[in-house]
């Protein structure tokens, strides 16, 4: 079998794997109607096991999770890349409509631990498996694979409850935010800033007010012009480590 071929299957395998566990989380407080701190503990719980199971495959294999991009950044890294000022801005943007602490802090901390787990899981498998499977095939093809793939991952949000409307959207923006995503995995070399960032985005969306659609749609489009010239920025300083691929065309 080519080397190609079996990337496409390792592709495909860490797809199934990673969908499997994520439309069983939605599933299951769909189909039990729980709300509130048990269901994001109970999605949460079936998150982390993924991940957990996906660590332990590393170390057993591989003797550690570098494999999986658990590594230190490149020195300088976070200071070409802005300290990823842009992707703060866009995460913590929701708060403009506040935070919402009718659940109280037990709720706030069920949210972190749900988060930090999608952030941990996602950015596993699209950046730390999928998109390094295809980085040897040259950064552009890794990052729109895995950029695509993480993209129509957010379909399953349906299986959550989540609209057709509000979900096409999400795969819109997710679409960008894995290639921002993708960029920074290739010119940091580390997955730590991918998760840490992606998990507080998704926490100050869980725990933010509630806003009025005219307001969400200007947020939205805001959130969307700062990541686009993020990422052309961050196509830009990366457009080195892409010369060699071209030069090889």
């Amino acid at each position: 079998m080519k080397r190609k071929d079996r990337i496409v299957l390792k592709t495909a395998g860490a797809m199934l794997v990673l969908l499997l566990f994520f439309f069983a989380q939605g599933a299951i407080v769909v189909i039990t109607g729980i709300e509130g701190i048990p269901s994001a503990l109970i999605r949460g719980a079936v998150i982390w096991g993924l991940v957990i199971i996906t660590l332990a495959n590393s170390i057993i294999r591989y003797k550690g999770i570098s494999k999986l991009g658990f590594r230190s950044a490149e020195k300088g890294a976070a200071k070409r890349m802005l300290y990823f000022s842009p992707l703060l801005l866009i995460a913590l943007s929701p708060f403009t409509v506040g935070i919402n602490f009718n659940g109280g802090a037990a709720l706030i901390l069920a949210n972190l631990l749900l988060t930090f787990g999608i952030g941990m899981a996602e950015e596993i498998f699209f950046r730390g498996i999928i998109c390094g499977l295809w980085l040897g095939h040259g950064e552009g093809k890794a990052m729109i694979i895995s950029s695509v793939l993480f993209g129509f991952s957010h379909l399953l949000n349906i299986a959550g409850g989540a609209e057709l409307g509000e979900t096409v959207l999400q795969i819109c923006f997710a679409l960008v935010y894995g290639m921002v995503f993708a960029l920074i995995f290739a010119e940091s070399g580390s997955l730590l800033p991918c998760v840490l960032l992606h998990a507080l985005h998704d926490f100050c969306s869980f725990i933010s007010g509630e806003a009025s659609a005219q307001f969400e749609i200007f947020l939205g489009a805001v959130q969307f012009i700062v990541l686009l010239v993020y990422f052309l920025y961050l196509f830009r300083i990366t457009a080195r480590k892409r010369e060699p691929d071209m030069k090889g065309r």
